[in-house]
C-alpha cells in the first residue's frame, strides 16, 4: 500500500499550490496512488515552530504510516517534529542547521537549540537528504 504523503513548503510558499515543484510532486504520487496532503500552511511566510509542528501532527494528520517531504523551512520543521513524533519517512530538500544569518529564519524558532538528530533517527524509519554535498551530514 503506498504511504500518506505530506507536502510541507518552504517559508513564503502560498498558495502552495503554484509554488516551486510542490503541485507537480503532488500529482506525481497520486497517479501512483498515494494519498497526498498539499495544503497552504498558517502563518506561511515566517513559519514558525510553533505554529507550524502542531499543524503537520494535528491537521495534516502526522503518524506512523505518513511520509513527510520538507524543503527549506518545510525540511527543518520535519527534522524538528521527527525529534518527538514517530512518522514513516523523512524527505528532506535543501535542508540547513543553521539560520544563515537571516532574521525571518532565526524567528521561526527551528534554530535556538541543538539538532537531537538521535531521536530523528529512531523516531523516523528512512530518512533522505537532498542538498549540497556535506550540507548536512546528519546520518553516519
Amino acid at each position: 500500500m503506498p504511504p500518506r504523503v505530506l507536502i510541507v513548503p518552504g517559508n513564503g510558499c502560498t498558495p502552495i499550490e503554484q509554488c516551486n515543484w510542490y503541485a507537480w510532486l503532488a500529482n506525481e504520487l497520486r497517479e501512483r496512488g498515494c494519498e497526498v496532503v498539499l495544503t497552504s500552511m498558517p502563518d506561511p511566510h515566517r513559519a514558525r515552530e510553533s505554529i507550524w509542528l502542531p499543524f503537520i501532527r494535528d491537521v495534516m494528520k502526522c503518524d506512523r504510516d505518513t511520509v513527510v517531504v520538507g524543503h527549506s523551512s518545510g525540511a527543518e520543521a520535519a527534522m524538528r517534529l521527527a525529534e518527538s513524533t514517530e512518522f514513516l519517512g523523512m524527505l528532506l530538500v535543501s535542508a540547513c542547521v543553521t539560520d544563515l544569518g537571516d532574521a525571518s529564519e532565526r524567528a521561526s524558532g527551528y534554530y535556538n537549540r541543538p539538532w537531537e538528530y538521535e531521536k530523528m533517527k529512531a523516531n523516523v524509519k528512512w530518512i533522505v537528504q537532498f542538498g549540497a554535498p556535506g550540507a548536512l551530514n546528519m546520518v553516519k
